[in-house]
């Protein structure tokens, strides 16, 4: 196995663990927001299987992170201090985030009377 390859399983087992255990997931909670077992995150987890792309793709999507955040190729600091809701937010349509603009807005305001 080539060296690169190696350098992206080693972040992948890091970072998937860091960021499921961010999120308070067990490796079965994970699993099934991904669409497969409990065992297969484990798997992953130590280095024992490789994740299919697809699998890649499905675990990224259900940390809600980049597969380059998985793979080491983009921040693990920047993708785990946006909290997934407003992950969710940035792809909302303009009308629910400016809505999600507001709604914070006002509750900070608030935060900063007390």
């Amino acid at each position: 196995m080539s060296s690169t390859f190696l350098k992206f399983q080693e972040a992948l087992t890091a970072n998937l663990k860091s960021l499921r255990e961010l999120r308070n997931l067990t490796q079965t909670e994970l699993g099934e927001r991904a669409g497969m077992g409990g065992a297969s995150v484990s798997h992953f987890e130590t280095g024992q299987r490789t994740p299919s792309l697809e699998s890649l793709v499905k675990l990224a999507d259900a940390l809600e992170v980049s597969v380059d955040t998985l793979l080491g190729r983009a921040s693990l600091e920047a993708g785990a201090k946006l909290d997934p809701i407003f992950l969710r937010a940035s792809r909302a349509s303009a009308h629910t985030l400016e809505t999600v603009r507001r709604v914070t807005a006002a509750l900070l305001d608030e935060s900063e009377k007390r």
